[in-house]
């Protein structure tokens, strides 16, 4: 592709790496100005030399941003001084799930505000930097970026080390603190913890993939679309079990909802040779993206697969794959996608629905319960 536009800062070392950032996109992605056209564009990746230095990568994810492609991004922009705090997103509020300790007050407290400005506000300025890909993608990134100072700083909610955080029980003072936003104890119900399983004998499997016997239920947990750490013979061993085991039970519950992708290849041909006269549910949520939505599609219109859970992590139709490049100046790295998935071919879906929603509430967080489980359990 041939660019009409320049980069008027070009002849400085940000102007020639804007204008090098411009030209890899235009070469690598499969469809750069499907969501915006060229000279917005440009003229956005232009207002990128006239930014504070600290903040150019902030500023340059502002225009990345407008291409739409959640696979798109400057990398590590957000963690920059890092509060020690995780965020969730959960009906419409704010809550922190994850704290240096665990056990500390703050954990499962809404947060409504942050240094006297309300959430809305900075959600307002801050959303910003998401592709928008997609209403899950953003409600994700808002909950990222609210741990991040510099990105609170760049849009002027902060203007120290230290903020205030308004929540639904007082306030909250936090301290910018890499060393232990690094070490963060994060609640998650999704999460099988080892007393879960030390004494259940129908366990099998890994903190990647990992399954259980409900009754006549199979609940096989996909974390990750990854083999790394395990042998190919264990993964095949752990295939050969489930499918084993997958025979005999009544109902298949195939738990997506931690997955955000990694490589398809890894348990495709399992979820070919599931059996066809099961009963087979895919859990999905926020979290499930990329090379998890290919399965969750996969399961849904060849096996015939209902979906529970929450709305999951992206569109059908997206970007995917990525490219890895650096800035020849600033040494700022960047990905782009190359690809373009149609898994729905003809049809503009934003997002993909469960048929049964089953709600993860802060409640869920706070007290370790999975919903799901319950769910399955009441149905045997």
């Amino acid at each position: 592709m041939e660019p009409t536009e320049t980069i008027g800062c070009e002849k400085t070392e940000m102007g020639e790496d804007l204008a090098f950032l411009k030209s890899k996109i235009e070469e690598v992605h499969f469809d750069p100005y499907r969501n915006v056209d060229e000279q917005t564009f440009s003229q956005s990746l232009n207002r990128v030399g006239f930014v504070e230095k600290r903040y150019r990568e902030i500023a340059i994810q502002e225009s990345i941003a407008l291409l739409g492609d959640a696979h798109t991004t400057v990398c590590n922009f957000r963690f920059g001084e890092l509060f020690p705090v995780r965020y969730q997103e959960i009906g419409g509020y704010f809550y922190i799930i994850g704290a240096p300790d665990i056990g500390d007050h703050v954990v499962g407290r809404e947060v409504r505000g942050i240094n006297g400005h309300s959430i809305e506000d900075i959600v307002k300025k801050v959303k910003s930097l998401s592709s928008k890909e997609g209403p899950e993608v953003l409600l994700r990134d808002l909950a990222w970026y609210l741990q991040s100072n510099m990105i609170l700083r760049y849009y002027g909610f902060s203007d120290g080390k230290e903020v205030s955080l308004d929540t639904d029980n007082g306030q909250i003072p936090l301290k910018v603190s890499q060393k232990l936003a690094n070490n963060l104890q994060r609640l998650d119900p999704l999460k099988w913890i080892p007393t879960d399983v030390d004494d259940d004998e129908t366990y099998f499997g890994n903190p990647l993939y990992q399954f259980r016997i409900f009754g006549n239920t199979l609940f096989f947990k996909y974390n990750d679309c990854t083999n790394s750490g395990y042998s190919k013979e264990y993964l095949e061993k752990f295939k050969d079990r489930l499918l084993e085991e997958a025979r005999i039970c009544q109902t298949l519950v195939v738990d997506l909802r931690s997955n955000d992708g990694g490589s398809t290849e890894v348990m495709w041909d399992l979820f070919e040779r599931l059996p066809d006269d099961r009963k087979i549910y895919v859990a999905i949520g926020r979290r499930t993206f990329s090379s998890a939505m290919h399965h969750l599609l996969y399961l849904k219109n060849s096996k015939g697969a209902t979906l529970i859970g929450e709305n999951a992590g992206q569109k059908p139709n997206r970007f995917g794959d990525s490219y890895h490049f650096t800035l020849p100046n600033s040494k700022i790295r960047m990905k782009s996608s190359f690809k373009y998935f149609e898994l729905l071919p003809g049809q503009d879906i934003e997002v993909v629905e469960p048929d049964i929603r089953i709600p993860l509430t802060i409640e869920d967080y706070v007290n370790g319960t999975d919903p799901l489980e319950k769910w399955i359990k009441e149905m045997r």
